[in-house]
């Protein structure tokens, strides 16, 4: 059963039954579930993109590989994976593939009164579900898809819940399997203001000035919790967008540097250099190769 739903009141069959995660245009998109789809063809996104959604993809059965954000991982039965908005990523499946899909924004989440928020979370990018695990999130793909079609009064305020309900469950499996330990909310704080600020500023300084604490103590709270420092953290988010960019756009190596702050392009490319050990032209067409397809 292939059930396809753009939540905007209306519902939606894709007569392409195929998995949909590519780049999506339709800035309208607030939600969309897809329920245990089987497909015989190949699932592939031929080429690198990133949305502007969250998504879920949980794969009942299958192999290949799913790039995000530059890390390989391997496409098994009952791996869940969790992509956040502006993500870089690739799916290959080289066998017949069985899948879930759940699709929804930050706005969809954020007229919710349910009080979690997606911004910010330690959830994992894949989880390996267990039996258990497997059976309850059946329970709460199921019971999203129903109010998605059931037009009853009510029907988004108790998606929003359920979708809350099943996010509080990936952060908790993740913690139960010791991917990640419960962060501290003044760095949770932290890892939000460098989201919003890393392209005007990369001074620890100033983050710890806006968080009302010294920067040597935010740098010891990001050492104890990360084991790295304040300003590994934000030099990292920075190199995340500069790969980005370079894969995904086609502006220059100097047009970038600018939008990111960057005033001389020889120091924006040592600094891209020592960060990952190749110039952002090297980069671009390696990853143009491994990914353009």
């Amino acid at each position: 059963m292939y059930d396809y739903i753009k939540f905007k009141l209306i519902y939606m069959r894709d007569n392409t039954d195929r998995l949909q995660i590519g780049h999506s245009h339709d800035k309208e998109m607030e939600f969309k579930i897809t329920c245990r789809v089987s497909d015989d063809r190949q699932v592939e996104v031929p080429f690198s993109h990133r949305h502007f959604f969250y998504a879920i993809y949980w794969i009942h059965e299958g192999s290949g590989v799913h790039v995000i954000d530059f890390e390989e991982y391997e496409i098994k039965p009952n791996r869940i994976f969790f992509v956040k908005p502006e993500q870089v990523h690739f799916l290959h499946n080289d066998t017949m593939m069985e899948y879930s899909a759940l699709q929804f924004t930050e706005e969809f989440m954020s007229c919710s009164d349910t009080g979690y928020r997606t911004e910010g979370r330690e959830i994992a990018v894949c989880h390996d579900l267990t039996l258990e695990e497997q059976e309850r999130m059946e329970v709460l793909f199921r019971q999203i898809n129903a109010e998605a079609v059931s037009g009853l009064v009510h029907s988004t305020a108790l998606i929003q819940s359920e979708i809350n309900t099943l996010l509080l469950d990936l952060e908790r499996i993740g913690l139960d399997k010791k991917r990640y330990t419960v962060l501290p909310d003044l760095l949770l704080k932290y890892k939000m203001l460098i989201e919003k600020r890393y392209k005007a500023t990369r001074q620890v300084q100033e983050y710890a000035g806006q968080l009302g604490v010294s920067a040597n103590y935010l740098n010891v709270l990001v050492r104890k919790y990360l084991g790295k420092s304040a300003l590994n953290l934000i030099n990292e988010r920075v190199i995340l967008e500069i790969k980005r960019r370079l894969l995904r756009t086609e502006k220059g190596v100097s047009e970038i540097a600018y939008e990111l702050g960057f005033d001389e392009l020889s120091y924006f490319s040592r600094f891209f250099k020592r960060h990952t050990g190749m110039t952002p032209v090297v980069f671009r067409e390696k990853m143009n190769e491994m990914y353009q397809r």
